[in-house]
């Protein structure tokens, strides 16, 4: 998925969680190689940012976090529904279970 590509579908698919009531942040739209080197080295990303890039890098990966009051909602069965809509609806990719707020 290009860029462009990308901006719009996500756009769209957050308006979509908004429009149902739900509270949507963004994070990490777009990385740095550095950024995503130190991610790495902290055991957050299996991209190094040099050698295996993140789709973050490319601008086509966003990280999205659902609010619950004031706090990140990290409930892996509202991911689990978002992520198959985001695959379905948008020809996003499939879940990564061990990063659940990554939408690419």
């Amino acid at each position: 998925m290009s860029r462009v590509e990308f901006t719009n579908k996500s756009t769209r698919f957050i308006q979509e969680i908004i429009s149902v009531g739900e509270i949507v942040i963004l994070d990490y739209v777009k990385r740095s190689d550095e950024e995503q080197n130190r991610l790495f080295k902290a055991k957050l990303s299996k991209c190094d940012g040099y050698i295996k890039i993140s789709a973050h890098q490319r601008g086509t990966a966003v990280d999205l976090y659902f609010l619950k009051g004031n706090q990140i909602d990290m409930n892996k069965e509202k991911y689990e529904k978002w992520h198959s809509i985001w695959e379905i609806k948008y020809s996003g990719k499939p879940i990564l279970d061990w990063d659940l707020p990554h939408f690419e």
